[in-house]
């Protein structure tokens, strides 16, 4: 007769079939996750198939562990684990200077924004994009680093999508639709994207030394906003308007809105977001 420990639990499976994603992702066994969070080997594999219910704590150990969070093993929601992209060249395979520092980039910069800044190791990077972690810290010396470079790769790719954007628009008015359409959190990227500026803020706050980058890419980005306002006004729109006021104005919006969405702190959704970003400027621009 089956016991009620050893029956299959509906809600168990579920768990288990993360807590295998997440392992796969972070590149340990079951044994060795065993090993690290304290837990009987055969506990574990009776939680991973479905016949034990995992407890609150050793969900919590196993998060740790793997580098991602509670609420994602327990639910499935929240961010899932990263896993190495399938076509990645083999450590093996000769890759020049600059190609192996673009492939570190793209994992810091992935792992950053969907594990979390603190949850991230270097060791991580390292089997992301199949080196060591010596090749890692030679290119990036410290997480910092990394988590800058991630900042600056962002930040330059944000640019190549506006300057794609505003070269399809016929005048000042319509490359700020274009530029509120590029702020919204509509796919995976533009998550990553946010979510990478976000812990920047929350680290610049944190330790100093990054205020001075994480200042200039804000600059750069609050100036665009005033030319454009600007280019408006050239073209008649707003004649009366501070500019300034007004770039201030859309850029708190732009980021407490986005702030919102990302975390799930109210039923703000992008379309939303998007009204409320055309709304910005007025009386003194209309966009909608």
């Amino acid at each position: 007769m089956t016991s009620t420990d050893d029956r299959p639990d509906t809600a168990a499976v579920e768990p288990g079939e993360r807590v295998r994603t997440a392992l796969r992702s972070a590149g340990l066994s079951q044994r060795e996750l065993a090993q690290r969070i304290g837990m009987d080997p055969t506990a574990l594999s009776k939680a991973l198939r479905g016949t034990r219910r995992l407890r609150d704590e050793e969900l919590a150990a196993i998060a740790r562990a793997s580098g991602v969070s509670v609420r994602y093993l327990a639910s499935g929601a929240g961010p899932a684990p990263v896993a190495a992209p399938d076509g990645r060249r083999d450590r093996a395979q000769p890759v020049t200077a600059q190609e192996r520092r673009d492939q570190i980039l793209e994992a810091a910069t992935v792992l950053i924004a969907r594990r979390g800044y603190h949850n991230v190791r270097v060791s991580d990077i390292a089997r992301y994009c199949g080196t060591s972690t010596a090749t890692v810290h030679y290119h990036f010396p410290s997480k910092e680093a990394a988590l800058h470079a991630a900042l600056e790769f962002y930040a330059r790719r944000f640019r190549e999508r506006l300057d794609e954007e505003f070269g399809q628009a016929s005048s000042a008015r319509e490359k700020l639709r274009r530029l509120i359409e590029v702020q919204l959190t509509l796919t995976p990227d533009d998550v990553d994207e946010w979510s990478v500026w976000i812990q920047f803020w929350n680290q610049a706050m944190l330790e100093p030394e990054l205020r001075p980058a994480q200042r200039r890419i804000y600059s750069s980005w609050r100036r665009l906003v005033v030319d454009l306002l600007r280019e408006c006004r050239r073209e008649g729109l707003a004649p009366e308007a501070d500019v300034e006021a007004l770039a201030d104005r859309f850029t708190a919006m732009v980021d407490g809105l986005a702030i919102q969405i990302l975390v799930g702190s109210t039923d703000l959704t992008p379309d939303r977001m998007r009204t409320l970003l055309l709304q910005a400027f007025e009386p003194h621009l209309v966009l909608g």
